[in-house]
C-alpha cells in the first residue's frame, strides 16, 4: 500500500492506495468513505482490512481522510458535509487516473454511507456499485446517538461540554468538535427519498439494526430483490467500541459479506 497526498493546494487530502494484487480484464476500483469523528478512530482496523480484502481480490482501492480529519489538511472544525462529499468524488476521479478504471464502487460506512449515497444519485455515470455499510439514514437520529455516546463515556457519564460560541459553538463530542453548523447539517441528511436514485448496483448491510433502518428496508419495498439488497449481518459494529470488553474487535463477517457481494 501506497500513503500520499492528493487533491489541491487549498484542498489537500491524504490517501492510502491498495493496488489490486491480480490483473483483470476489466479494472475495478473502490473507494472507501469513513464515518465521522470518535467512529472513525474505532473503525479504522475494520477498513484497513476491507481494503487489503478487496485488493487481495482483484480491487484498486483508496481509502482517504476528508478535509479537516485525519491526516488531511485542515481543521475539525472546518468539516462540512458539501465538503465531505466533494472530497469523494476528488478520490474517486484520483482513483480513476491511478488504476486506469473508467468508474469506481464507493463503500460507506456509518455517515461515509450517507455521504457515498448521496454523491451516487448525483454521479451515477462515475459511480458503479454502492455498499452502505451501517448507513446513517435518519440525522436526527443520528445527532442523538452521538451526544447520547458523548454523555456515556467509559470515563465516566457526564453531558458533553459546550464549545466556546466564537469557535463555532456546538459540544465536544467524544473528543471531536460538533460545531453548530455541522450538528444543522448533518440533521438534514436523509437516505428514504435517494432511494429511486441509487444505482442499480446498491446494496445495504446492517450490523446493528437502528429503528430508521427498517424505515429504510420498508422503503425499498416488498419481495426478493429488496431481500437481495438489504442484508442483516449479525457483527460487531466496526464503528463502535464497548470499551475494555471488545476493543480492537474486527468484523469478519460482514467484511467478507462485502467482499463476496463486490466479486
Amino acid at each position: 500500500m501506497t500513503p500520499f497526498l492528493f487533491g489541491t493546494p487549498e484542498r489537500r487530502l491524504f490517501g492510502v492506495y491498495h493496488p489490486a494484487f491480480t490483473s483483470r480484464a476489466t479494472v475495478r476500483a473502490a473507494v472507501l468513505c469513513y464515518p465521522w469523528g470518535h467512529e472513525y478512530i474505532y473503525a479504522h482496523r475494520s477498513m484497513v482490512k476491507l481494503a487489503s480484502v478487496l485488493a487481495e481480490n482483484g480491487y484498486h482501492v483508496l481509502r482517504f481522510d476528508y478535509f479537516g480529519t485525519g491526516d488531511s489538511a485542515g481543521d475539525a472544525v472546518e468539516v462540512s458535509l458539501d465538503g465531505c462529499r466533494e472530497d469523494i468524488l476528488t478520490a474517486a476521479e484520483e482513483l480513476m487516473d491511478m488504476s486506469g478504471g473508467e468508474s469506481v464502487s464507493l463503500i460507506g460506512l456509518r455517515l461515509g454511507a450517507s455521504l457515498a449515497a448521496e454523491v451516487a444519485v448525483e454521479d451515477r455515470g462515475l459511480i458503479d456499485r454502492l455498499v452502505l455499510w451501517d448507513p446513517v439514514v435518519c440525522g436526527p437520529e443520528y445527532v442523538a446517538a452521538l451526544y447520547h455516546s458523548a454523555a456515556n463515556m467509559p470515563i465516566g457519564k457526564a453531558p458533553p461540554p459546550k464549545r466556546p460560541v466564537e469557535l463555532g459553538g456546538g459540544h465536544e463530542i467524544c473528543g471531536f468538535p460538533l460545531t453548530d453548523s455541522q450538528r444543522d447539517q448533518i440533521s438534514r441528511v436523509e437516505l428514504v427519498p435517494l432511494i429511486p436514485r441509487l444505482p442499480r448496483r446498491t446494496v445495504t448491510m446492517v450490523t446493528r439494526p437502528i429503528p430508521s433502518h427498517e424505515q429504510f428496508r420498508a422503503a425499498l419495498g416488498d419481495g426478493h430483490a429488496a431481500d437481495k439488497s438489504f442484508i442483516s449481518v449479525p457483527d460487531h459494529p466496526a464503528w463502535h467500541e464497548n470499551w475494555p470488553l471488545d476493543a480492537g474487535t474486527m468484523p469478519v463477517d460482514v467484511i467478507n459479506r462485502i467482499k463476496e457481494w463486490m466479486t
